[in-house]
């Protein structure tokens, strides 16, 4: 009797009866094969096997092999653009225009200078780029493209715009050589022509009307100086970029560019420094303080702004005041008269001399030192005066 049997007897029984009963196989065993087994023989084979006694069991099926998966069409990926590393053939004259380290000790180096280097890198021909940063002041909108030429080793050029600012007269000025007339190109035009980047600071400052003499400049990136009959073609390595204020009402003397000179830059507006970037530079730059003076300069420069934002005071403070305060104070002056002259003087500067007294008090909550210090001299200054009096 071997398993074959066993099933076949078992469909046979099933056609009849899905409910197939051990008894059912013995009597189709007996009649069909003229074997004799007992009920619980046949009970315990299909255990072995397997497989249920009642019901009708096909034979297994063979396994198919499995379709080969289709294959999958990939997707084409965009890739980025490789920039070119350059090594800048820089001349002679223009190389101490270079930034040097020094310039940089205590500069916090933050994901949007790395910003505007992709700007001025994918800078070529066909696709120029004229980056120009904004932010409020000390935010290092000016400082990140000085940055930018120190990292490349380019020389930087920083030219300050104003109200009658005319880019012509930058180009040089007839001179007499040997008696004869000659034109000598001033600096900026040298630096037209070779790897540079040249900056125009306070870019909305110029009148609109003197911004046409700029639509040439980058859009043709040439120069037709007048005086020497000369066209000069800007180098492809020389990055032009600007820097401005928001107009704001700290800033009301600027003017909006319109859109024919704003078509023609890209834009990257400076975040304001946090604590932490701020705690950064001044442990650069001032070393000797300990921790805890940290923690205090900082803490008093940020209740300065949180100030003149409440107040509406019409002007910024940027951590170039800090640092001087903490020179100041580094170098021998009392922390009272670092603070007054190196930024609450300021509030005198601009007719705001009832706002100077501010500055003075958030000091004295945060240098309870300064406090005490302060009401003993005032103390001593009165028992002085009555002495001399009497």
């Amino acid at each position: 009797m071997n398993p074959d049997m066993l099933r076949e007897a078992r469909n046979e029984a099933a056609r009849n009866n899905p409910a197939v009963r051990a008894w059912m196989i013995k009597e189709i065993l007996a009649k069909k094969h003229n074997i004799n087994v007992d009920e619980s023989t046949i009970r315990g084979k299909f255990i072995e096997m397997g497989e249920p006694l009642s019901g009708i069991v096909k034979p297994k099926e063979q396994p198919q092999p499995q379709a080969q998966a289709e294959a999958k069409v990939q997707q084409p990926v965009s890739k980025a653009m490789q920039i070119v590393k350059k090594v800048f053939d820089i001349p002679a004259n223009l190389k101490p225009f270079i930034p040097t380290q020094a310039q940089f000790a205590d500069y916090i180096a933050r994901p949007i200078d790395d910003r505007l280097a992709v700007h001025y890198d994918s800078s070529r021909p066909g696709c120029w780029k004229y980056p120009l940063t904004q932010g409020k002041q000390g935010t290092g909108k000016t400082m990140g493209h000085m940055y930018y030429a120190y990292k490349k080793q380019l020389p930087f050029f920083l030219f300050s715009c104003h109200e009658d600012f005319k880019l012509h007269k930058l180009f040089g000025d007839k001179t007499i050589v040997n008696g004869t007339i000659q034109f000598k190109e001033d600096m900026l035009v040298q630096a037209v022509q070779a790897p540079s980047v040249i900056l125009f600071d306070e870019v909305n400052y110029v009148s609109n009307e003197n911004s046409v003499d700029f639509h040439a400049f980058l859009q043709n990136r040439e120069l037709f100086v007048k005086d020497a009959n000369k066209v000069y073609r800007l180098h492809d390595d020389c990055k032009v970029g600007f820097a401005q204020n928001p107009k704001s009402a700290k800033y009301i003397g600027s003017n909006i560019k319109p859109s024919n000179f704003l078509g023609r830059c890209t834009f990257i507006t400076y975040p304001e420094f946090t604590k932490k970037d701020i705690k950064k530079a001044v442990n650069a730059r001032f070393p000797n303080l300990v921790e805890s003076d940290v923690n205090l300069f900082v803490e008093f420069y940020f209740a300065c702004i949180k100030a003149i934002e409440q107040a509406n005071i019409p002007c910024d403070i940027s951590i170039r005041q800090l640092n001087n305060v903490i020179d100041l104070y580094n170098h021998g002056l009392k922390l009272e008269d670092a603070i007054e002259d190196g930024l609450s003087s300021m509030m005198e500067a601009i007719s705001q001399p009832a706002s100077k007294e501010a500055f003075y008090r958030i000091a004295q909550a945060i240098w309870k030192d300064l406090l005490n210090k302060s009401i003993n001299e005032r103390v001593g200054e009165f028992k002085s005066f009555f002495t001399w009096r009497w």
